[in-house]
């Protein structure tokens, strides 16, 4: 949502060309994602950030590149409308790419190291 907002505000407001509008909006998203993703969407408390920071940072780095791909070639080769390529470009990044390396980098429901303690007489 917040790289759409963004991405609007570029191009209708401060009239940019939408191509070069991409890129910061992108990029405004990319704080916004790191934080839903680790404490909302995975649940994931545990204080893992300078690793999870940097795996999310290299798949977003893919991600990204695959984005401003996809959106030059729906906008450039296709004549698709700048809104509708960037709903479909990024629609196609999550689900092929984004999301299930994500799953990966955030664990559904872990709990924070310090939390999990020895169970059931583990050593």
């Amino acid at each position: 949502m917040v790289d759409l907002v963004s991405l609007v505000v570029l191009v209708e407001l401060l009239r940019l060309d939408p191509r070069w509008a991409n890129v910061p909006a992108l990029t405004l998203g990319l704080g916004v994602q790191f934080v839903g993703n680790k404490f909302f969407a995975f649940r994931d408390r545990r204080p893992d950030y300078l690793r999870q920071g940097s795996l999310f940072l290299l798949v977003e780095a893919g991600a990204f590149a695959l984005n401003a791909l996809a959106f030059h070639m729906l906008v450039t080769f296709a004549a698709t409308p700048y809104l509708v390529a960037r709903l479909a470009g990024a629609a196609l990044v999550y689900v092929g790419f984004s999301y299930p390396l994500w799953r990966l980098i955030f664990k559904p429901g872990a709990r924070p190291v310090a939390s999990r303690g020895l169970q059931g007489g583990e050593r």
